[in-house]
């Protein structure tokens, strides 16, 4: 049976959708805001989806995978984006809030209805909660790729220390790059030197992009994002504050926002 060589490639190009569509979360609002916050969800969670179907055949990695989960579902804003993603695929409009600022700015909350807001979130902008969301997604990724070298990347599968660890043979080799049978006999030269000029045929994983986001740092078309401030106790906090209350749905919409409004010009 020839080997099949896996990649993490298609699941950092989840996680870089998923930076995209923030990156045009910073720029919209109303319901065009609701939109790119739907394309985020459906990205970011595409990220895990992809890797578990990238990596299934990896000997070791479900029970790693299985280890990663347990954590992310103790883990309460992951286990709250995860219930997002499937009211939005599934029943409907996320549950977000929105005031306008003193100088025009909107800013965004989650709001608790039958998944209250993890106390991490709270007082949080919604944009400020996926972009922490998206650098845990970026974490995993490049555990994984400690884990598994020579699984994650092809390009770095093309070495001695890969070979050696996979266990492929030259015709593997051949098939994956779409070489003639034989073609790798014919050449004769050095095993190290023959698998660094096919290491050239092969797409390197970006895992200087997988590092950035884990850091913190998202970009859309090369600038650096700027992520709104949250002081947590503004307008869009004592909505969101009034409308996860477990007796919001008695009350008149106009009626929390009205009482809302009293409270925050009470403060100032």
């Amino acid at each position: 049976m020839s080997h099949q060589f896996t990649s993490l490639r298609h699941s950092v190009e989840k996680l870089l959708e998923a930076e995209h569509f923030l990156g045009r979360l910073l720029s919209s609002e109303g319901l065009r805001f609701q939109f790119e916050l739907n394309a985020f969800l459906s990205a970011s969670r595409g990220v895990t989806f992809v890797l578990q179907k990238a990596m299934s055949t990896v000997p070791g990695f479900a029970s790693w995978y299985g280890r990663q989960q347990a954590q992310m579902k103790s883990d309460a804003s992951m286990a709250f984006f995860v219930s997002l993603r499937n009211v939005s695929q599934k029943e409907g409009p996320i549950a977000i809030v929105a005031a306008s600022g003193p100088h025009g700015e909107w800013s965004y909350r989650f709001v608790g209805s039958e998944t209250p807001v993890p106390k991490g979130l709270e007082g949080q902008d919604v944009r400020i909660c996926c972009a922490a969301h998206l650098a845990k997604l970026a974490g995993l990724l490049l555990e994984c790729d400690r884990t598994f070298p020579f699984h994650s990347c092809p390009a770095r599968a093309f070495s001695e220390e890969g070979k050696s660890a996979l266990g492929y043979s030259w015709r593997d080799v051949e098939m994956a790059i779409g070489l003639p049978p034989g073609w790798t006999a014919a050449t004769r030269i050095p095993t190290v030197e023959k698998l660094r000029i096919l290491r050239r045929e092969i797409e390197p994983l970006d895992t200087t992009s997988i590092r950035r986001i884990s850091e913190g740092d998202l970009r859309a078309d090369g600038a650096r994002l700027t992520l709104p401030a949250s002081s947590g106790t503004g307008l869009a906090d004592d909505l969101a504050t009034r409308m996860g209350h477990s007796n919001a749905a008695a009350q008149h919409p106009r009626e929390v926002f009205v009482r809302a409004v009293l409270e925050s010009v009470d403060r100032e």
